[in-house]
């Protein structure tokens, strides 16, 4: 939605002749018959959109998506914290959960996009468990990815099919 209407005050101050400026993380401010429009949409002054600015940047739009992956009986799932600011989206942390061994595990990085990679730990060490797993694949339609994972370090052990179940869902298996 942010997006939306960020395009939709871009469109606008283009319209009406505003002149834009960027700051160094690259966000955008139109300027508009003196004042400023920040990137939600709101007319602000000039300092307090470039402070605005500078405090989205530095803590990022934090979202959640949810995942399954699936090989024949087992199932895993994948909880993110991602970047909603870039894409492809960073993922920054969350859980796996399912029948993988030991679990909860940790996310400890990846990126969702036209691919996908997960990295995770487990949370405390578990004797007969692996202590790492990496999830790679590729988009499928619809909504999924298909791709490899492992343990150990290796991300090629396994084929695999992964549902992509949603963002911002109020729950994830």
């Amino acid at each position: 939605m942010k997006t939306k209407i960020a395009t939709l005050a871009v469109f606008a101050a283009a319209l009406l002749g505003a002149s834009a400026m960027a700051n160094a993380e690259g966000l955008m401010v139109k300027q508009l018959k003196g004042a400023y429009i920040d990137a939600e949409g709101k007319m602000v002054e000039k300092s307090e959109a470039m402070t605005a600015m500078k405090a989205k940047a530095l803590s990022g739009s934090p979202a959640k998506a949810c995942l399954q992956l699936h090989l024949g009986s087992t199932v895993f799932n994948f909880n993110l914290d991602i970047n909603a600011d870039t894409y492809p989206y960073p993922v920054t942390g969350g859980t796996i959960t399912g029948n993988i061994c030991g679990a909860p595990w940790h996310v400890t990085g990846g990126s969702l996009g036209s691919s996908l990679t997960i990295h995770g730990a487990i949370n405390t060490p578990v004797s007969g468990c692996s202590s790492t797993i990496s999830v790679v694949g590729n988009a499928n339609v619809p909504s999924g990815y298909a791709g490899t994972y492992g343990f150990g370090g290796s991300s090629t052990m396994f084929n695999h099919h992964t549902l992509f179940l949603g963002f911002q869902k109020t729950t994830c298996p």
